[in-house]
């Protein structure tokens, strides 16, 4: 199949320099950018403000823009060589992402980016399904190991894992993600070229080469306050569910789980002790409905994610890598082995965890497929076999 024409590329060239020049715009967030775009394409809009004839905002323009920022921006668009400056992207060997581009992932967004720029993994972007693991920069050793194993638990799964690459619970999901060879996908609220806290720029530069970087913003965008709330709808947006790990009372990642409930995406949190300060926002969340979660097989759970259920037959998932080791002395698959562990009574899914030597998201996915089969039933986190004595 032929790409696209020179016509269709030049025109998409245009409408991304122009989205690009946008973003340089002080304070140029979601509302003000919906509000330039109501009527007029992106290089409309540019080519108005510079003329200074963009009208002046009425009562249907966001609250707190006065014809002032129109003037700011019309001076600093006069200045800018858009042409230049989207070259400036390009060769920062970065991908940029617009609206016509079949790879823009946000086709039933209310509030999307401008412009997306991207280093890594574009593919990632399309990855299904993927979830947010979000908290605190301040957590607790236990939030730090919780999250770490969410992001192991779930690459190990086949789901991609997305954070904000801030320190703390959006570190360590990345890390566990990275370590177990999984999809890991970065938001962003700098430029990609501005290391934003410092002291993850090993972490970064492994996003970029094993994972995915994304942006909003252009090469040489400071960190600002308001971004990094900003970009938190663009976590909610790329996922499949949120997980809160840990979170303050008036922590930001309540933010980004309001985003995802405002898209109808599941809001999971992880309990924690009521003494625990870093716990206040994620008890908080659960008693608010959202839905508590402990380890990446809640989460699976929640987001209905059974890859091992796709296999055509009891026959061909024997014949997967699914081995659990030495069995009485024989190798075992580790639906057999779940139905050693159950016999006529019951098992924990940690027990099984345990025994078997796999993940909890391996375990949570063959347990299903017996359930699907009737041979068990499962409550709450404990396995049943259906012809025993507590079986329904």
């Amino acid at each position: 199949m032929s790409g696209p024409s020179n016509s269709h590329k030049g025109a998409r060239r245009l409408d991304a320099e122009a989205r690009i020049a946008l973003v340089q715009l002080s304070g140029m967030g979601p509302a003000r950018t919906r509000w330039l775009l109501s009527e007029h394409e992106p290089h409309e809009v540019v080519a108005r403000l510079r003329s200074g004839r963009f009208p002046v905002p009425e009562h249907a323009a966001p609250p707190g823009l006065q014809k002032k920022h129109l003037s700011e921006w019309a001076s600093v668009l006069a200045k800018l060589d858009s042409s230049a400056l989207y070259q400036t992207q390009v060769d920062k060997g970065w991908t940029i992402l617009v609206p016509d581009d079949p790879r823009w992932p946000f086709t039933d967004e209310p509030e999307p980016p401008l412009v997306l720029f991207c280093e890594g993994d574009v593919d990632l972007l399309a990855h299904r399904p993927a979830v947010a693991i979000v908290g605190t920069r301040r957590c607790t050793s236990v939030g730090r190991t919780v999250a770490y194993q969410l992001g192991a638990d779930l690459a190990s799964a086949d789901v991609a894992v997305l954070s904000g690459l801030a320190l703390g619970v959006d570190a360590a999901a990345h890390h566990g993600a990275l370590d177990h060879g999984g999809a890991a996908v970065g938001v962003v609220g700098t430029g990609l070229d501005v290391v934003y806290p410092r002291r993850n720029r090993t972490l970064w530069a492994d996003m970029g080469k094993a994972g995915l970087l994304v942006s909003e913003y252009p090469a040489g965008m400071q960190p600002d306050r308001w971004r990094f709330p900003a970009r938190n709808r663009i976590m909610a947006a790329l996922s499949d569910g949120v997980v809160v790990v840990e979170s303050h009372a008036r922590g930001g990642s309540l933010l980004t789980a309001d985003e995802a409930a405002d898209r109808d995406r599941p809001v999971m949190a992880v309990p924690g002790a009521v003494v625990n300060p870093a716990a206040d926002g994620t008890n908080l969340l659960i008693i608010d409905g959202a839905t508590p979660v402990r380890n990446g097989s809640d989460v699976l759970g929640v987001i209905g994610h059974h890859p091992l259920a796709q296999a055509e037959n009891q026959q061909q998932l024997d014949l997967e890598v699914l081995s659990s080791g030495e069995g009485e002395g024989q190798p075992i698959s580790l639906v057999d082995l779940i139905r050693r562990e159950v016999g006529s009574g019951s098992v924990s899914m940690d027990r099984l965890v345990v025994v078997s030597g796999r993940s909890p998201g391996e375990v949570v996915q063959a347990v299903d497929l017996l359930q699907q089969q009737e041979e068990v039933w499962v409550d709450g986190t404990t396995v049943y076999w259906s012809s025993g004595p507590q079986g329904p």
